[in-house]
């Protein structure tokens, strides 16, 4: 039996619920579990998420060129330019290390900092997790009410890192600016990306019904931009958490992109349509 023939809505909709339900078994477990196994569970996560991401046939061709996501032909008004994605080299990059880093680290020499990475592993990990189901229903075969079910675990993923990055925004007298580089930066960068990505995602699953009117849409998108700009602007204050709004600026500067491009290629078919109507003189 292969992978995709695994991938059913259904299926992926109650492994999504199961793991949110596994949460507080999660965390218990991180804080609980030897040192060795921890580390292991968060390398080990992290890996299965690349390898999801790493696997053909997800949806992102239809955010580009004339896909139903695009910022050119498609009617979602919250399509990001092409290059905000670039910022998932950073991310994974970043996790990457992240997820080495730690077995460098003895819980006897560092038993303060070894007890705050204990408590953002479980949420960690469940992001990865949650991610990997992601890529599992951001697919063609999930259509109709189905587009919703990657906007759930999207966000599911966005809430799981929300929960690491208040951990260990709280406790910054635990860990040196290095450390927080290495260590923490990637899920702020991770934790930003993933909640404009969930407001993008919601507004593509509307988007793509066929009984969606364009006053819905509209007000979709409008209501969007305004949820991101104003949860970047609490999170960034209350968290202390620079990183954070300036991943959601960095979205919000994308959408404003990708729609100048929309425009100027709505005026293009404009100027294509009034050069064929121009009516023929004859003399």
């Amino acid at each position: 039996m292969s992978l995709s023939s695994l991938n059913y809505p259904p299926l992926v909709s109650l492994a999504g619920i199961g793991l949110g339900a596994s949460f507080p078994f999660l965390e218990k477990l991180a804080k609980e579990s030897p040192w060795i196994v921890v580390r292991l569970a968060t390398a080990i996560s992290y890996g299965i998420n690349v390898v999801a991401v790493s696997r053909p046939g997800r949806m992102d061709g239809e955010a580009v060129g004339d896909g139903e996501l695009s910022t050119r032909r498609g009617k979602t008004l919250v399509a990001p330019s092409g290059w905000a994605f670039a910022i998932w080299g950073p991310i994974f990059l970043g996790e990457l290390i992240s997820v080495t880093a730690p077995f460098l680290i003895k819980e006897s020499s560092s038993p303060m900092l070894v007890a705050l990475l204990r408590e953002t592993a479980g949420p960690f990990v469940a992001a990865q997790l949650f991610q990997t189901l992601w890529c599992a229903a951001f697919r063609p075969k999930y259509k109709g009410a189905a587009g919703f079910i990657n906007t759930g675990l999207l966000s599911a993923t966005a809430y799981s890192l929300s929960r690491a990055h208040a951990i260990f925004v709280a406790q910054p007298q635990l860990y040196s600016n290095l450390n927080h580089a290495i260590l923490f930066l990637p899920m702020s960068l991770h934790f930003g990306w993933t909640v404009a990505a969930s407001l993008v995602s919601l507004n593509g699953a509307i988007s793509m019904q066929e009984n969606s009117s364009k006053r819905l849409i509209a007000y979709a998108g409008h209501i969007s931009v305004v949820a991101a700009t104003g949860l970047g602007i609490f999170i960034t204050v209350t968290r202390s958490a620079p990183v954070f709004g300036g991943v959601i600026a960095w979205a919000l500067t994308a959408v404003a992109d990708g729609m100048k491009q929309r425009l100027a290629a709505a005026c293009e078919e404009e100027g294509e349509g009034e050069s064929d109507r121009k009516p023929i003189i004859r003399k």
